[in-house]
């Protein structure tokens, strides 16, 4: 019931006026009071006092008639006082003909003074009948003159006091004519008032609800966003596994590759120097044969020889000598031939020995032809496998450049989102905490000051990120986007695209400097505002260690600050 006045629904307390009109009304009762006891002291001498003459005991009645008359007057004397002092209203109980003196300012000296002489004659004449002598009967005619003039006084005093009372009673019904006007204007002030406050509070409601529909989509967005990324993660995962194991391979079949690509070169230079031996043992084998064809032209040679000296030998055996010496040359040249026979069949063994190394070079050096032709083959499809990888690895990585961008991008929107996701949920958070004690009749307590505090610093404390936020994400409206860039640069000093624009302490203190500059400067602050301001400049001259408690010490000064503001605006 805040858009209530101040004054509804409080009992009335007595003022000060209140007391001073009951005050003077118990002192007109006593002073009556003490009239009436002096009144019956007199008529009680009267009665004592036997042998008073006749026009004593007449003038006695007179006399208590005077009293009760100047009772009367004192009473009127004292009602008549307290209207021509007082401003205020008030009621006297003990004037006569129940007269009501309401809020006059009409002069009524002359009663006053007239009552009071009459207040004060009575009490002499009072005195006179307590010493009563002879003396008194000689005055009593000019006293019953006296008394005469008196009620005709009263008489006149009567009427002046219902000539005042008609007044008083004329401006009593104006004041309530007044009061009346008064009060409906009133209540028409406060039947427009609740019926804006109705609109205003339907407004927010509707805007209530579509900031929550909103959250809804945002929050549906956000989680969807959310299960993206954990897909996408996932995938980054797998896939950094997978070029993790394909570089394993790749590295595996490289060095499969240089081993046999250092096999293969082996292989070529023994082959190489596998032919070159069969070139070798080709030209040995040659020369053997160029050996063996000399060695046989000889023996042949020798043959003929041997049949032409056996024929000799049969021509001329007649003598002896010449027949030793053709034995001794016959054995020489026998001798001869089995060594040379001996050396063909080692040239001839040599040869065949060569040419088994050569059949066995030839099948080594197929072999390795052919094992260098299936390690070519298996070097071209590891080639080609490496190839496909390559382009693999390369569609992956251009795949993981997308996937990294697409997640930097729903980055870039959760981090634009986020900070006005978690002021709209802190708002309606301290809404649905406020509503709960009328909604469901469940008091609030002191647990729940966390929602309350989280709500109010997020409505009305300044929050750089948030408000940098509304323009990044084009939450702002074309129309009011100057206007409102030209209000954030006075309140942050900055423009909107420079934000990030301080580190984290420094941007908590810039928004605490915010929230106090859109806040009206009162009184009752002063103080709590020169404690902020001291712990400001302790901030800026101080150590790094110390900022972050002097910061949650300022943004405690500045919630107290926003509170008492306007709570103070609330009482006003």
């Amino acid at each position: 019931m805040e858009f209530l006045p101040m004054g509804w629904g409080k009992i009335d307390k007595k003022s000060i006026e209140d007391k001073e009109r009951a005050e003077i009304a118990r002192k007109a009762k006593l002073k009556k009071e003490k009239s009436q006891v002096a009144a019956v002291a007199v008529a009680a001498r009267r009665d004592t006092n036997p042998t008073a003459l006749g026009q004593k005991v007449g003038f006695s009645r007179a006399l208590v008639k005077l009293t009760k008359t100047c009772v009367k007057t004192e009473s009127m004397e004292s009602a008549l006082h307290a209207s021509c002092h007082t401003p205020e209203q008030f009621v006297s109980e003990s004037v006569p003909e129940d007269i009501k003196v309401i809020k006059s300012t009409t002069s009524v000296g002359n009663p006053c003074i007239m009552c009071t002489s009459l207040s004060s004659e009575t009490v002499t004449r009072n005195t006179v009948v307590t010493n009563s002598t002879v003396a008194e009967l000689d005055s009593s005619i000019k006293l019953i003159e006296k008394l005469a003039r008196q009620e005709r006084d009263l008489k006149s005093a009567k009427t002046q006091a219902g000539s005042l009372r008609a007044e008083i009673e004329v401006l009593n019904q104006k004041h309530r004519l007044e009061i009346q006007k008064q009060l409906d204007q009133l209540n028409e002030r406060h039947r427009k008032e609740i019926n804006a406050m109705k609109l205003n509070l339907e407004e927010v409601e509707a805007t209530r609800q579509k900031a929550s529909t909103d959250l809804r989509k945002v929050r549906e967005k956000n989680s969807a966003v959310r299960a993206e990324r954990r897909e996408l993660d996932l995938r980054l995962a797998t896939m950094s596994e997978e070029v993790v194991r394909l570089g394993e391979r790749i590295s595996t079949l490289e060095e499969q590759k240089s081993d046999a690509l250092v096999s293969a070169k082996f292989m070529s230079i023994a082959l190489s120097s596998s032919a070159q031996d069969v070139k070798a043992c080709q030209l040995k084998l040659h020369v053997v044969q160029e050996h063996s064809a000399t060695f046989q032209q000889q023996v042949r040679s020798l043959r003929v020889e041997n049949h032409r000296i056996r024929q000799e030998q049969r021509r001329i055996a007649s003598t002896s000598n010449r027949l030793q010496q053709l034995e001794t040359k016959y054995e020489n040249l026998k001798s001869d031939h089995y060594s040379l026979e001996d050396k063909h069949n080692e040239l001839q063994d040599d040869a065949d020995r060569y040419e088994s190394e050569r059949a066995e070079y030839k099948e080594d050096a197929e072999y390795y032809k052919k094992k260098r032709n299936a390690l070519r083959d298996e070097l071209e499809s590891a080639e080609g496998d490496l190839q496909k990888m390559t382009a693999k690895y390369a569609s992956m990585h251009s795949s993981r450049d997308a996937i990294r961008k697409n997640y930097q991008d729903l980055k870039d929107a959760h981090d634009i989102v986020g900070p006005l996701v978690k002021i709209g949920a802190d708002i309606r958070l301290r809404f649905l905490d406020q509503a709960r004690d009328t909604a469901l009749k469940i008091s609030r307590c002191e647990a729940d000051m966390a929602l309350r505090t989280n709500g109010n610093v997020a409505a009305h404390r300044g929050n750089a990120a948030a408000d940098a936020t509304l323009f990044n994400g084009n939450f702002i409206p074309e129309e009011y986007e100057d206007e409102a860039e030209e209000i954030f640069q006075k309140l942050y000093n900055h423009q909107a695209s420079d934000y990030p624009f301080f580190d984290s302490i420094s941007g908590r203190q810039n928004d605490c400097e915010a929230t106090l500059s859109i806040i009206t400067t009162s009184s009752v602050s002063a103080i709590l505002r020169e404690e902020w301001r001291v712990v400001w400049n302790t901030i800026v001259h101080c150590s790094a260690n110390n900022k972050m408690s002097l910061i949650e010490k300022l943004e405690s000064l500045t919630d107290e600050i926003v509170d008492v503001e306007r709570l103070s605006r609330r009482r006003r």
